[in-house]
C-alpha cells in the first residue's frame, strides 16, 4: 500500500485491508500445513492424525478477539505515527 493511499483511506477502510491480509496469511498457513501433511504421508508415516483434526486445533488456537473503537483508533495511530504521517484533527459536521 502506497503512503499516499493510506493517507487517503478512513480507517475501517484500512481495517479492511488488515483483516485481508490477516486472512490470507491463515491461508498460506493451512496450505504449508497440508503439504507438510500429504509429504509426511507420502513418506508412509505409520501413525498420524487426521489433517482435518490438525487444521481444527489450530484455528482453535486462534484469538478473535474484537478490538474496541478506541484500540482501533491506538492502532491507526500508531501506523500513521510510523508511516510519517500526520494526525489531522476535524470536528465532525465542519
Amino acid at each position: 500500500m502506497s503512503i499516499d493511499y493510506y493517507n487517503e483511506i478512513t480507517p475501517h477502510e484500512l481495517n479492511l485491508h488488515i483483516q485481508a491480509y490477516n486472512e490470507q496469511l491463515q491461508r498460506e498457513e493451512k496450505q504449508g500445513l497440508t503439504l507438510s501433511y500429504l509429504t509426511a504421508y507420502w513418506g508412509r508415516v505409520k501413525k498420524m492424525p487426521s489433517l482435518k483434526s490438525i487444521l481444527n486445533e489450530m484455528d482453535s488456537n486462534r484469538s478473535h478477539t474484537a478490538k474496541t473503537d478506541e484500540q482501533l483508533l491506538r492502532m491507526v495511530r500508531q501506523l500513521n505515527a510510523a508511516m510519517g504521517g500526520k494526525e489531522v484533527k476535524r470536528e465532525i459536521g465542519k
